[in-house]
């Protein structure tokens, strides 16, 4: 298992027990403190982007997302190094964040206006259009009965006032969004990506390409998203994926280029092939040579080193030159 889902798995489990225990114990609500709030809500701090990440509801959410990240995830950190892999990791699982954001904000900034227009211009009028207009069913029964409430005694407007801010303040509070889903459907994405032809087996049975399980998975929570309201962030899982094809567009572009961003993956095998032999940087440009120039480089190299090898057995070692030593002997150091 390499270093980086290893210390994932390790963090992600520390943290759960830490959670159940605190709970059990009362001494400390983690979800609440580490879990990630709306931006708009008092209990929003910029630590939780990374920290939500390393958060669980029960023993199968984290027994889930850990499975994937360790199926999935250790080949993918295998074959990109582990520097990259974690990158990759908290960029896709701060991108599910933001999509999160973006999909929680269009759903509840109707009420919000409402709210906020009551609470910018507070009147028995402002109240009525508030509770005639407000969708949201939790709102419904404290709207109706401060209704009815301030029609009979208008006196107590600024006592409704009070509770509708304290109620949207709750409001914001209340949406909180914990687990390490939306990184693991980016490592997932990656997998795809990678090793498209490479077999899944679905309940260690079915045998399905990686390329269409993700498709599949994809959709389904697309769908999911759209058709239900199951108290699970669907959109933050598509979010990971959504920013996990960015990324490895653009690496793969970079790539291309030679420009070197966030290491891409040629640029790396460069840096090892020049940190292990010095002999395999251009002595003309000073750059590190291509696969091609590599490959090609190697083949010369074994024709040469047959040829010397030819050379021992017919004359013996005192028959080869100083060039033909010293050749040999940089090729018994790779």
């Amino acid at each position: 298992m390499p270093p980086g889902v290893k210390n994932l798995l390790i963090i992600n489990i520390l943290l759960y027990l830490a959670t159940v225990i605190f709970r059990q114990t009362g001494l400390v609500d983690l979800d609440q403190w580490l879990g990630l709030h709306y931006f708009a809500a008092s209990d929003f701090h910029f630590w939780q982007f990374i920290t939500y990440m390393f958060m669980h509801a029960n023993l199968s959410h984290i027994f889930f997302n850990m499975f994937a990240l360790w199926m999935f995830g250790a080949a993918v950190e295998n074959y990109w190094g582990t520097k990259r892999f974690l990158i990759y990791y908290f960029i896709t699982g701060i991108g599910a964040a933001l999509v999160h954001y973006l999909v929680t904000y269009l759903q509840i900034h109707p009420m919000l206006a409402l709210l906020n227009q009551f609470l910018d211009s507070p009147s028995i009028d402002t109240y009525r259009y508030l509770a005639e207009n407000a969708k949201d069913a939790r709102f419904h029964d404290m709207l109706v009965n401060n209704l009815q409430v301030l029609q009979q005694n208008p006196g107590t407007l600024n006592e409704v006032v009070t509770i509708t801010a304290n109620a949207k303040a709750d409001y914001l509070n209340s949406f909180n969004i914990i687990g390490a889903s939306g990184a693991v459907y980016g490592v997932l994405l990656a997998f795809g990506m990678l090793f498209p032809n490479d077999y899944i087996y679905l309940y260690f049975m079915l045998p399905i390409k990686a390329k269409w399980f993700v498709i599949i998975y994809g959709v389904i929570e697309l769908v999911t998203g759209l058709s239900t309201s199951d108290g699970v962030a669907h959109f933050a899982h598509l979010g990971g994926m959504l920013f996990g094809i960015v990324v490895i567009l653009l690496w793969r572009r970079n790539e291309r280029n030679h420009n070197g961003w966030i290491m891409p993956e040629k640029e790396k095998t460069f840096r090892l092939r020049r940190k292990k032999d010095k002999y395999y940087v251009s002595t003309e440009s000073g750059r590190p040579l291509s696969d091609e120039e590599y490959n090609a480089k190697r083949l010369e190299e074994k024709k040469e080193t047959d040829r010397i090898l030819d050379k021992i057995s017919k004359g013996g070692y005192e028959s080869l030159s100083s060039e033909e030593k010293d050749f040999l002997f940089r090729q018994s150091q790779k």
